[in-house]
C-alpha cells in the first residue's frame, strides 16, 4: 500500500511539473489537456525506435510519420542534446494520441498535418520534407503568426507542439540530459539535524 501511494504522490508531482513546463509554452489549458494521470502513464511506458518515421504508426501513415519526424526536428532541433526527431518524439505522438486522446483530437493533428504539406506545395511546389531548414522554419512560424492559417489550426498547432515538448521531456535524452536530473528515490542520506521547528522537506525533482 505504500508502495502505491509513493508512486501516486511521484505521479502528481510529475503532473504538476509538465503542467508548469508546458504551460509557459503552449498555455495552461493545452497543457492540460495533455498532462493526465493517464497519459503520464502511457508516456513513460512508451519505447522509442529507430525507424519509426520509415513505417506507418498505429494511428498515422507513414507519409505523416515522416512528415512529423521534420517538424519535430524544426521545432526542438539539436543542440548540445539531440533533437525532437532523435529521441523518435513523433513515434510518441502517435503512440500517444491513439492511448490517451480523442477521435476529434487524433483527426486534428491528421488534418493540420495535411495542410502544412499542402502549404508547402503551394508555397515551394515542393514537400515539406525536401524544403530546407530555413523554409521548414519559416513555414511553421507562418502557422504561429496565422499567416495564411486559422484560429483553429493555430490551435492545432499548439496541441501538436505541446505533445512535442511532452513526449521530449518524458524521454531519457530529455529528463537525464536535457534537464538537471535527480533520481527518485536518491540515496539515504542518514543523521541529518533536526529540532521542532525543522520544515519536512519537498520534492527537489521538479522544482
Amino acid at each position: 500500500m505504500s508502495h502505491n501511494k509513493d508512486n501516486h504522490s511521484n505521479m502528481l508531482e510529475k503532473r504538476r511539473w509538465f503542467l508548469k513546463t508546458l504551460g509557459t509554452t503552449v498555455g495552461a489549458s493545452a497543457a492540460a489537456t495533455l498532462i493526465t494521470s493517464a497519459g503520464l502513464t502511457s508516456a513513460f511506458a512508451y519505447t522509442p525506435r529507430n525507424e519509426s518515421a520509415l513505417l506507418d504508426g498505429k494511428l498515422l501513415n507513414k507519409g505523416h510519420m515522416k512528415l512529423l519526424h521534420d517538424i519535430c526536428e524544426t521545432v526542438l532541433p539539436r543542440t548540445d542534446t539531440p533533437s525532437a526527431a532523435e529521441v523518435d518524439c513523433h513515434g510518441f505522438i502517435d503512440h500517444q494520441l491513439g492511448q490517451c486522446h480523442t477521435k476529434q483530437q487524433q483527426e486534428s493533428v491528421k488534418t493540420l498535418l495535411n495542410t502544412i504539406e499542402g502549404r508547402a506545395q503551394s508555397l515551394y511546389t515542393s514537400s515539406y520534407t525536401e524544403l530546407t531548414a530555413k523554409q521548414k522554419t519559416d513555414l511553421l512560424i507562418a502557422v504561429e503568426a496565422k499567416q495564411g492559417f486559422s484560429d483553429s489550426q493555430l490551435t492545432d498547432f499548439k496541441f501538436l507542439k505541446g505533445l512535442i515538448i511532452f513526449g521530449y521531456f518524458t524521454s531519457e535524452v530529455g529528463a537525464t540530459q536535457a534537464l538537471t536530473y535527480q533520481a527518485v528515490p536518491g540515496g539515504y542520506k542518514g543523521s541529518i539535524p533536526m529540532t521542532p521547528n525543522t520544515k519536512a522537506y519537498g520534492s527537489l525533482n521538479f522544482y
